[in-house]
């Protein structure tokens, strides 16, 4: 059954959407996650596969794919943007793309940066 439409489907393909919290050296931040970074982060398990281990009672399993992305390093661009609601101002971040570190290659810029 679809929500948004009021509609029912004989087949759903489910999309993550959900908030998390990111953190540097300086702060943490809130920022929303969607499909295709939280698959990424994920190491490419996909909505539906997390959905199927919840409802078969896996609770370990599905509890162990957001243990192993929680405090892993990434190179992650936002979009931020300011909302105004009623009086207030709210600022929204949401991932765009969420990338590995290369350490070698991030040494290499470094060093260039220096000029070594």
């Amino acid at each position: 059954h679809c929500d948004k439409c009021q509609q029912t489907y004989e087949k759903c393909v489910r999309r993550f959407i959900f908030s998390g919290t990111v953190a540097d050296d300086t702060s943490t931040s809130w920022v929303s996650v969607f499909n295709e970074q939280a698959e990424n982060m994920f190491n490419g398990v996909k909505a539906d596969e997390l959905y199927e281990k919840l409802a078969e009672g896996d609770r370990d399993s599905y509890d162990s794919t957001f243990a192993k992305a929680s405090c892993t390093e990434w190179i992650i661009k936002c979009k931020v943007k300011q909302e105004h609601v009623g009086d207030e101002s709210r600022v929204k971040t949401s991932i765009v793309s969420l990338t590995p570190i290369d350490y070698a290659a991030e040494s290499r810029n470094l060093l260039a940066a220096l000029g070594v």
